[in-house]
């Protein structure tokens, strides 16, 4: 994330860590977890669960983008990282 957000907007951190804790002590929800996303959110679920697979009880991507640096949109989008 680049500035002027990347001190506030950590997307990674508050789904893996900030939302299940919160989840927890407010609602009492347990400590088994599962991931869901949509298109980019597909992306970023199974990313999430291939980078910590012990943390999640099963990954669903509904049409993900598994490859998105193989496509032009993807190539333009990702060229500066």
């Amino acid at each position: 994330t680049e500035e002027p957000w990347d001190s506030n907007f950590q997307m990674y951190s508050y789904v893996t860590e900030e939302l299940p804790t919160l989840l927890k002590e407010e609602y009492g929800v347990g400590e088994i977890k599962s991931v869901f996303g949509h298109s980019m959110g597909g992306h970023g679920a199974l990313t999430m669960a291939f980078r910590d697979p012990d943390s999640w009880a099963s990954v669903s991507a509904f049409a993900p983008i598994s490859n998105p640096t193989n496509c032009p949109w993807g190539v333009k989008a990702f060229q500066d990282y």
